[in-house]
């Protein structure tokens, strides 16, 4: 009844493909202390003197029964571990436990870490610090109040990031900062893996998309410049390259270095945008998108399946009370959908549309429309792929979408254009905004975000491919 959010190649080339990227010099939130030349190395430890690491040998310098600093034992405890097998493999050398020691500070006490001058350095934040060989972190702010929004994953991947920059100083990386951030998620990615594999952490689905939110907010503000010291990559940036590390391994976050891979940045359009942070009114997205989607699969859709694209029917924005029809069902338990035979997108506008836009900005909602038009193309293409994978689909499609317009490629008839921090809003809708029970229909968010970031980055022959 509806289908519900729960070749010749195209002239839209894949956005890495043809997009203008800078790579931008950054220091992580949560990073390595840059100053000073890193003074551990590989080289010098042999690895059989010492017996693998337990939570019991790891001592920290501030309160051992925080709850918050007890996950972060265990965490160092497997990762001392894991890396001690996986940079020999990775570097040819032996790995070099971190020695200089674990700081959970609270700022408010006025007790520093090495490398940290004063509370500010600290509070809000954590690092690893090459000069001292030190990782600390903030026991009293940072690390709670993640736990509280994203769950006790998030602290793992935390620490798992510092230990990405530790791995650079041995390994003596060399790149600008931005470079050595992401390549820090990708090894954090490459560790979350083997942690939810071999049950270091009793992992869920729902566990690892909201740590994935917690990388998300822990992103660049919109519009940061390049040259700012304090940048330290998008969200988009830095979820993918999390996913990255994921799904592939530490190999493949070995060979990163400056521009590649790229980063994306994407400069306000006018004054007015930067004046509202990026974000249109919510009326003017609703109204707006659906004209620019049509647009875009005006062009595609012929040249995927051969077939003309009509307008969809309609667009029915509707009170939850007086939900419409589709075909002979009602339509009550839906806030966002496509109606199969009567072609037409419903969403409800007066709570769940417009909460989605307060929540996740103006990008979620636009994206959140774009997966819909993505299953309206599957429904006319005679697609009759399982609920799952024409959800993921249907995903893949909206990030082509998105690459279209950053792209600026039908400019003979598309005005519409992207502000800087909407690929972030659209992983966050695809992350967040569901209810009970649809990951079962449309697949975990992490998933969910991997196939929107395949159709951005590989453009719409990637959306056609066998799931």
């Amino acid at each position: 009844m509806c289908r519900a959010e729960s070749t010749a190649r195209s002239p839209y080339d894949p956005l890495m493909r043809t997009m203008k990227v800078l790579a931008v010099a950054a220091v992580l939130l949560l990073a390595g202390c840059s100053s000073g030349k890193d003074d551990v190395s590989g080289n010098s430890q042999d690895d059989s003197s010492a017996d693998k690491p337990t939570a019991s040998d790891v001592q920290i310098n501030g309160d051992a029964s925080d709850p918050v600093n007890d996950i972060v034992v265990s965490a160092i405890s497997d990762l001392q571990d894991w890396w001690d097998t996986e940079y020999p493999a990775l570097y040819g050398s032996p790995y070099e436990p971190v020695t200089g020691g674990f700081y959970a500070v609270t700022p408010s006490s006025g007790d520093l870490p090495p490398c940290a001058t004063s509370a500010q350095d600290i509070s809000g934040n954590a690092f690893y610090c090459p000069n001292k060989d030190v990782v600390a972190w903030d026991v009293e702010g940072l690390l709670p109040s993640l736990r509280e929004r994203f769950g006790d994953f998030v602290i793992p991947v935390v620490l798992a990031h510092e230990w990405g920059h530790a791995v650079q100083a041995r390994a003596q990386f060399e790149g600008i900062t931005v470079t050595r951030e992401i390549q820090a998620d990708c090894f954090a990615g490459a560790w979350a893996a083997h942690a939810v594999e071999d049950k270091v952490f009793d992992v869920s689905e729902a566990d690892l998309d909201d740590a994935l939110a917690g990388i998300l907010e822990l992103r660049d503000v919109p519009g940061t410049s390049a040259d700012d010291p304090s940048a330290h990559g998008s969200g988009f940036d830095r979820v993918s390259s999390f996913q990255t590390g994921y799904d592939n391994g530490v190999e493949a976050c070995k060979d990163y270095s400056d521009g590649s891979p790229a980063v994306i940045e994407l400069p306000f359009t006018d004054s007015l945008d930067a004046e509202r942070g990026g974000d249109a009114p919510y009326d003017q997205i609703i109204n707006g998108v659906p004209y620019d989607l049509e647009d875009y699969w005006s062009k595609v859709f012929p040249e995927l399946t051969g077939k003309p694209w009509t307008p969809l029917r309609g667009i029915e924005a509707f009170d939850p009370d007086r939900a419409p029809k589709c075909g002979d069902e009602s339509t009550a338990d839906y806030v966002l959908f496509y109606c199969v035979p009567d072609d037409y997108i419903g969403f409800d506008n007066v709570d769940a549309m417009p909460g989605f836009y307060r929540q996740g900005g103006d990008f979620a909602v636009a994206t959140l429309l774009a997966t819909q038009y993505g299953l309206a193309a599957l429904s006319r293409a005679g697609d009759t792929s399982e609920e799952q994978i024409a959800s993921l689909r249907a995903d893949c499609f909206a990030g082509s979408w998105t690459a279209s317009v950053v792209l600026r490629n039908r400019a003979e008839s598309s005005t519409y254009t992207i502000s800087p921090g909407d690929l972030d809003e659209a992983i966050k809708a695809l992350l967040i905004f569901r209810a009970a029970g649809d990951a079962d229909r449309q697949g975990a968010g992490f998933t969910r975000v991997e196939a929107y970031r395949d159709g951005v980055i590989n453009g719409v022959d990637a959306c056609v491919r066998e799931q």
